[in-house]
């Protein structure tokens, strides 16, 4: 038993080694991360927060339920996924932002072109009424357009770099404008009535999918729960499960199946939530 506890310190230890070196080392840059980097939404300083926050949370919750050191070292593990949840958490968020901003930004747009303005006066004169972090990414795309690049291809590489759907519909639309000199007008009219339905679905599809999401996450803590309500209320009945070679190794597969679990049920939610 000596050698398990032993082992378990040294894989927690190298899990925090590699994980800080992963989050500290240089790396090349691509286009997509450039633009992060300089709109704010990427900060390894942050990111070296969020670990370090979890591996405090994650071994004091082990050492909390089972009181063994080996196992809380073991836990520390954990605080690489906590530090990818919060990032993820924070880009969902942002990004749900941006698509609820997306209305204002076409109403802006074909105020604008109704004024009888080109696309390009048309965006350089909606982006400063255009809400935040909307307005953000529109003016890395008039940034781009002023320094050589195409009108059209400006919005795609935005598209690119930031992820946000809703812009493929935009940059269709001015595909077409630029080789048809169709009515964009019409087309952004068209493209704003069927944003408002996609919110709608999006709204429902959160609301149905919310129940499975709960319901997972209730699941996931619910076995360490009861292991710390016995390690108080009969401590020598769950003392097997941390202090022997057989307990660690059931410890170990219910987190390995917690974990696989949340995978699919997440796979499951997405597959039905696609990108509504």
């Amino acid at each position: 038993m000596p050698l398990v506890k032993s082992l378990a310190v040294i894989l927690g230890a190298a899990a925090v080694f590699i994980a800080v070196w992963n989050y500290v080392r240089p790396r090349n840059v691509a286009v997509d991360e450039e633009w992060k980097m300089r709109s704010g939404t990427v900060k390894g300083g942050a990111r070296l927060v969020y670990f370090l926050i979890g591996v405090i949370v994650c071994v004091l919750g082990g050492y909390g339920v089972t009181g063994q050191p080996h196992l809380a070292a073991l836990a520390s593990i954990g605080g690489v996924f906590f530090a990818r949840l919060i990032e993820r958490r924070k880009a969902a968020t942002r990004l749900e932002l941006l698509r609820s901003q997306y209305a204002a930004v076409l109403s802006s747009m074909v105020s604008a072109l109704q004024g009888g303005l080109s696309p390009y006066q048309a965006l350089e004169d909606a982006v400063p009424s255009m809400p935040r972090p909307a307005r953000d990414i529109f003016a890395e795309m008039l940034r781009q357009t002023r320094t050589g690049t195409t009108f059209v291809q400006a919005a795609e590489n935005v598209l690119k770099a930031t992820g946000w759907s809703d812009l493929k519909s935009m940059v269709v639309a001015l595909r077409i404008y630029s080789r048809t000199g169709c009515n964009l007008v019409e087309v952004f009219q068209h493209i704003l009535e069927s944003n408002y339905e996609r919110q709608n679905d999006r709204r429902y599809v959160a609301a149905v999918t919310s129940e499975s999401r709960v319901t997972a996450l209730m699941l996931s803590f619910l076995p360490f729960f009861l292991m710390g309500i016995c390690r108080v209320m009969a401590p020598d009945f769950i003392a097997p499960l941390f202090t022997t070679l057989a307990g660690n190794v059931v410890i170990v597969v219910c987190v390995i199946m917690v974990v696989v679990g949340n995978v699919i049920v997440g796979k499951m939610v997405k597959g039905v939530a696609g990108d509504a």
